[in-house]
């Protein structure tokens, strides 16, 4: 019989894919800082920001998904949107605290009057 082994860099993809992003409490802040390290170079990702589609902004995501939709489209993100793939760039405890922080962006917004 022969043994079959896990690449190595299945591993943290795989792990993120069994952990539950609605059990899991990830820390708002890192997921702050994780997002201007990588995501703000296409996404506006701050707080009452531009409200935009595309890409969307961090408080449009919050808005308008939830935190499972959020956690699986950052695992998996569809091969059209042009989002790099990255579940290669971040750890699991990363992607955890990336969702907390765009889950805690769920607030109403302003629109500009006429």
């Amino acid at each position: 019989m022969q043994k079959r082994s896990i690449h190595p860099l299945v591993l943290p993809v795989l792990a993120a894919v069994l952990a539950s992003p609605a059990a899991a409490a990830g820390d708002a802040v890192s997921g702050l800082n994780t997002a201007q390290e990588n995501c703000a170079r296409c996404h506006n990702v701050e707080r009452g920001g531009p409200f935009k589609l595309r890409p969307p902004s961090f408080q449009s995501i919050a808005i308008y998904r939830g935190a499972d939709d959020i956690w699986a489209r950052i695992i998996a993100p569809s091969p059209h949107s042009g989002m790099p793939e990255v579940q290669w760039m971040l750890t699991p405890k990363q992607v955890e605290d990336l969702v907390a922080y765009i889950v805690s962006l769920d607030t109403p917004v302003s629109l500009p009057g006429p």
